[in-house]
């Protein structure tokens, strides 16, 4: 037995008073309603967090977190609570880490939370009844992209065909949750991050009255998960590899991503515009494998999916219905690669380079719509000499055939119909005004039917596609108001994402032959004044309100460097970063345009197993320093590479080792390298960029390389690259480092 001395009893005793007092007061506090956060809590039981912001760094790890939260039947109200993550609020490439972690337990409510500064808000698993709401998850991770208003990078494509092993999280969310069914997610917002909403095996769940719009990458993704209703939802500009007039790939982005096995679902009156994909479902990878399966039975129902610069619904491999939406204005309004089984009744298509379009697909339904004014309205098509090298082709009916297409206008119509290898198509009742209505088929196609078509056949709609979902009590209008900007113009890509119009900005239209440059003044109402400019003369103005029409003349006489800076007075605003601007005060912006005149040489070289780059590097060597197959020169990196290589270069095993001069004002610069597959920069012969281990190189994101290098003045620069197979890109980018005002 331990004996304790009188002065030990006495301190004991004390030690014991006081941490009952200390309890008390932490069991008054939680009773009171109110408690102040710290780095490393874990709440158990409903509280009431204080009204304050808290700095908490993120961790290297997505596993921990700051805030910890577990338990049964509890309720969270953070009360306006901020939690920020990283201070380094204008590199959000860097952020790291979980702001929130739940982690067991079922029927949890966190609500009235703005987090920030994280590159994953809320991350959640396990957990049955989950209720987030009122909660804001904006200026999170996102990547800086590569891409520019002149060329895409193919580095800033993402992948998300794997999720098994939580794949998507090396693109951060604003909100992650893993085998959380019955959950709720509604009134939320997260926008200029990367990804909003991220579920993985969530079942019977209710995501509505959210606005995750203007991120870089998905709105909502959903893998594995069934029966969730997706209902009157902000998700506009999810979106990415974009630049108007110049090129439209959209890089697999979307508003609403659903991928491998997801059945079920209803995603209605969700306003979905600007985004990469609007709607983009692929049946899955097991499926690709098994041929079975698939994301079936989901219902898409009354949204806007318009100005996409790929696809307004991408749907394939599955059988689905989508009905009653709108989509104008994009590359495909539904691209419907070998859905099967599939309606697609009482839609709006109008101004579309093709309305739909669908490869291998079979005993589809489509009916009642309205077609205006596309390029090409219906593409039905399949290629019989396909290699069948998936399971999917080896294991399933793929043949182009048993179309039904009836009670649908026609109007204005470039070409109505482009049909190849395809069979059993039946034209019932279509009115067709003002269209160009081909007829003449070769003999791929069999079995075409026409009934009843024609200028004089009569409109039918009937109520049977149109079993409306039920509104959710409380539902908002999602939709774009009517002044709002629209149309694919409006995509308007930064390094960061896609503009918000929430914050002024000069867009840079055109230069035109003179040298002249014209610029849109856009952002909210208020004044502008001209402040100053480098690199450019003459401002056609030097203070208005916005919008406004803004002109500057080109300095040519030396190396393209130009910073116009700008000052803004107005109302309240958010900068692009999440950093808070009072109304009146001044609030300076920027263009900026750099570019270096390169003059490449380029020599290329074909390796083989003896001079592998990476197992034999000395043999490699040699082979560099000998006769190259090919010398050629260019000012662009990219196109000097190119993607056909020429006579006598084979397309894989190849090598180039290019080198330019360059001459540059002293400062800090990102330099960053695209390249396929294997690549190391030089700069006066210092190695400052090494990507040279192709084990390392998975996803696309992987093929690019960066660092913040100090130069000055000339230099001689140097690119080693090495690829296997044929992918082939190759891009360099140097550009400065700007310290804002």
């Amino acid at each position: 037995m331990l004996r304790l001395s009188k002065t030990q009893r006495r301190h004991l005793s004390r030690f014991i008073i006081l941490l009952g007092v200390v309890l008390e007061y932490q069991i008054s506090a939680a009773a009171a309603g109110t408690i102040n956060l710290y780095k490393g809590i874990v709440i158990r039981h409903s509280v009431t967090i204080k009204t304050k912001t808290y700095h908490f760094a993120g961790e290297d790890s997505l596993s921990t977190a700051p805030i910890i939260i577990e338990g049964d039947n509890i309720v969270v109200n953070f009360n306006g609570a901020v939690v920020e993550g990283s201070a380094d609020f204008e590199n959000p490439d860097k952020f790291k880490g979980t702001g929130v972690i739940v982690r067991s337990g079922k029927n949890i409510i966190l609500k009235n939370l703005t987090l920030k500064g994280f590159k994953v808000g809320v991350l959640a698993r396990n957990i049955t009844g989950l209720k987030i709401t009122g909660c804001d998850f904006s200026y999170n991770f996102r990547q800086h992209l590569n891409s520019n208003r002149a060329a895409e990078d193919l580095a800033d494509w993402q992948s998300y065909h794997h999720n098994e092993n939580d794949e998507w999280l090396r693109y951060g969310a604003g909100i992650y949750l893993r085998n959380c069914d019955k959950a709720e997610i509604s009134n939320n917002v997260i926008t200029n991050g990367q990804c909003g909403l991220m579920m993985t095996a969530c079942n019977d769940g209710s995501v509505y009255n959210n606005d995750f719009s203007y991120n870089s990458g998905i709105g909502i993704g959903m893998y594995r998960s069934s029966r969730n209703r997706v209902m009157n939802n902000k998700l506009d500009w999810n979106v990415r590899g974009f630049s108007y007039g110049v090129y439209y790939r959209g890089q697999d982005l979307a508003g609403i991503l659903v991928f491998e096995q997801c059945n079920d679902n209803i995603f209605a009156y969700n306003s979905v515009t600007h985004s990469g994909d609007g709607f983009f479902l692929w049946a899955g990878q097991s499926t690709m494998d098994t041929g079975e399966g698939g994301c079936n039975d989901n219902l898409v129902f009354g949204n806007d999916f318009s100005y996409a610069p790929t696809n307004g619904v991408e749907i394939t491999f599955s059988r689905n219905k989508i009905i009653k939406n709108i989509l104008h204005d994009c590359w495909h309004g539904i691209w419907g690669g070998f859905s099967y089984n599939t309606v697609i009744a009482n839609n709006d298509f109008a101004g579309n380079l093709s309305a739909i379009a669908i490869e291998h697909g079979m005993n589809n339904t489509i009916a009642q719509n309205s077609f205006t004014d596309d390029k090409v309205c219906l593409e039905l098509w399949s290629n019989p000499k396909r290699p069948k090298d998936i399971g999917y082709l080896q294991k399933r009916d793929t043949r182009s055939t048993a179309y039904t297409i009836r009670d649908n206008v026609f109007a204005g119509e470039k070409k109505m119909l482009s049909i190849n290898n395809t069979s059993d198509v039946t034209f019932l009742n279509n009115r067709v005004k003002g269209s160009v209505l081909e007829q003449k088929f070769d003999t791929t196609v069999n079995n075409l039917v026409f009934d009843k078509t024609g200028d004089k056949a009569i409109r039918v709609t009937d109520n049977t596609y149109l079993a409306e979902p039920a509104q959710i009590p409380g539902a908002q209008n999602a939709m774009l108001p009517a002044a709002h900007p629209k149309g694919r113009q409006y995509i308007m890509m930064t390094e960061w994402g896609p503009y918000n119009f929430s914050y002024p900005i000069l867009w840079w239209n055109k230069t035109d032959s003179t040298g002249r440059m014209h610029f849109d003044l856009m952002g909210p109402r208020g004044q502008w004044k001209f402040i100053k400019a480098t690199g450019a003369l003459k401002p056609s103005a030097l203070s208005g309100t916005f919008p406004a029409k803004f002109e500057m003349q080109k300095d040519t006489t030396s190396l393209t460097n130009i910073d116009v800076e700008m000052e803004y007075r107005g109302g309240a605003i958010v900068s692009p970063f999440g950093i808070k601007n009072d109304r009146g005060h001044p609030y300076h912006f920027h263009y900026r345009e750099f570019d270096i005149p390169y003059h490449w040489q380029m020599k290329w070289f074909a390796f083989d197993t003896l001079s592998d780059p990476v197992k034999h590097a000395a043999q490699f060597g040699k082979l560099l320093a000998g006769k190259p197959l090919k010398v050629s020169a260019g000012s662009n990196l990219d196109k000097t590479f190119g993607r056909n290589f020429g006579k006598n270069i084979p397309r894989e095993k190849i090598a180039t080792v290019s080198e330019s001069q360059i001459d540059v004002p002293a400062g800090n610069y990102r330099v960053g390298i695209t390249a396929s597959e294997i690549v190391k920069v030089y700069i006066d012969d210092k190695l400052v960029l090494d990507n040279w281990d192709p084990a390392k190189i998975v996803n696309f994101e992987d093929n690019h390389y960066e660092a913040i290098i100090p130069l000055s003045g000339r230099h001689i620069v140097r690119v080693v690259q090495a690829q296997y197979g044929d992918y082939g890109t190759l891009n360099l980018s140097i550009k400065p480092v700007y310290k804002e005002d």
